[in-house]
């Protein structure tokens, strides 16, 4: 895999993993403000393993171009390897951390059960995590197939982006569009860098648009159904 193809396969991870950890994050230090520490716990846990994805991704890039970028990271890797292996509390956070990246959502399912079962009104509560992040959920799935988000898999160790067809290009219009896009940011620099990473920067934030919308269509139904309750 070139240094560019790697850029157009992880970058969407990158840059939707990086922006779901700020937004987590907070939610974690909101739920803390509420004196809800399991749920905080939990949501900090969830913006960890979403900042180690994104590092991952960044990784991966860098491992696939042959210069002092890719040598500090795999220098850097290796030496957090050996840390955490002499360090048994290191050790352990980080097979959390690793487990944690691996099964976001399950782990974002789990803290809405949490979130419901240590709320006052769990009836209303249930109701607004369920739609919430069902419709979010939903929103994600439909939106990697249209925009054409790649699967990240890791295969005999070593991360792999899988291409994934996006219904976008079934629309003529929207598939010269985005072709026109890819090879204008192939060939242009911006402060001497190069825009091949654009597309998959936009595509990372249509993913992250589609989850918030997703999730805030589910919050407005669910006030609707808990006012006409109430």
């Amino acid at each position: 895999m070139s240094s560019g193809l790697a850029i157009t396969s992880f970058m969407p991870s990158i840059v939707s993993s990086s922006l779901f950890s700020s937004r987590r994050a907070n939610s974690g230090a909101e739920a803390l403000s509420q004196s809800n520490p399991f749920v905080a716990a939990m949501n900090m846990d969830i913006a960890g393993g979403q900042v180690l994805n994104a590092a991952k991704g960044v990784s991966a890039i860098a491992k696939e171009s042959n210069n002092v970028l890719a040598a500090g990271f795999t220098s850097a890797e290796e030496s957090i390897k050996a840390l955490t292996k002499s360090d048994k509390v290191l050790n352990g956070f980080g097979k959390v951390l690793n487990f944690t990246s691996n099964y976001i959502n399950h782990l974002i399912a789990l803290t809405g059960a949490v979130k419901v079962i240590t709320a006052d009104d769990k009836k209303e509560a249930a109701i607004r995590e369920s739609l919430g992040l069902g419709t979010m959920f939903a929103a994600e799935a439909a939106a990697k197939r249209i925009i054409g988000m790649p699967v990240i898999k890791k295969v005999d160790g070593k991360r792999i982006a899988v291409a994934r067809e996006g219904l976008y290009k079934s629309n003529p219009f929207m598939a010269k569009q985005a072709s026109a896009l890819k090879d204008y940011c192939a060939t242009k620099t911006f402060f001497n860098k190069s825009l091949k990473f654009l597309p998959g920067m936009l595509k990372g934030i249509g993913f992250v648009c589609a989850s918030i919308a997703g999730y805030k269509l589910g919050t407005a139904v669910a006030n609707i159904i808990v006012d006409n309750d109430k």
